[in-house]
């Protein structure tokens, strides 16, 4: 029983070194691929604990029941494509909907929502869906940012319902703060 304990502390010391070695947090090397997030009328999104997103984080594909996020988890970005489906209605403007993630990204050193932004349309086809990387905005009028430039663009397959890579050449994207803040303070207000 001995040699049994002292073999599990040293598969858990190097475990620990391992991680520690590759200088990644185990909570950023987590996959949420596979994983449901429910959204209840009176709570809002349930997300994996130290996940958050914000509304200008979110985009619905056109005529299909899929959705982009972008997330803040652990303070490392993901990228997730999702299935939306309605469990129950429960009134007649709200409902319980459960969110499947198909797919899931990290990008360590991208922020959710600056560097990393959903707040893109196709010039093409596809309307939404898209997700810019490594992002860089201008000022093109009083209250809206442009896209400058950006490292990688992704966007949401319909057919194989994963991430395939996309152009900067697919994409016009905008990002308007003054409207991003409302949609925060909506969030954050006082819940009846």
């Amino acid at each position: 029983m001995a040699n049994r304990s002292i073999a599990n502390r040293w598969w858990m010391l190097a475990a620990c070194a391992l991680a520690l070695a590759t200088g990644i947090p185990a909570a950023a090397q987590d996959s949420y691929e596979g994983r449901p997030v429910y959204s209840e009328p009176g709570t809002g999104l349930q997300l994996p604990p130290g996940c958050r997103i914000e509304p200008p984080w979110r985009a619905r594909l056109a005529d299909t029941d899929l959705e982009v996020w972008v997330v803040d988890c652990n303070k490392t970005a993901h990228t997730w494509l999702l299935r939306r489906s309605l469990i129950e209605m429960v009134g007649p403007n709200q409902a319980r909907l459960r969110f499947q993630i198909l797919d899931d990204r990290a990008w360590p050193g991208e922020t959710a929502g600056e560097s990393a932004s959903v707040q893109c349309t196709g010039r093409g086809g596809q309307q939404a869906g898209f997700v810019v990387l490594g992002a860089k905005w201008r000022n093109a009028a009083a209250n809206e940012l442009r896209l400058s430039n950006a490292q990688t663009v992704i966007r949401g397959d319909v057919k194989t319902q994963k991430f395939a890579e996309a152009t900067l050449a697919q994409v016009d994207c905008a990002r308007y703060p003054g409207r991003e803040a409302m949609l925060l303070k909506l969030q954050n207000g006082p819940r009846k």
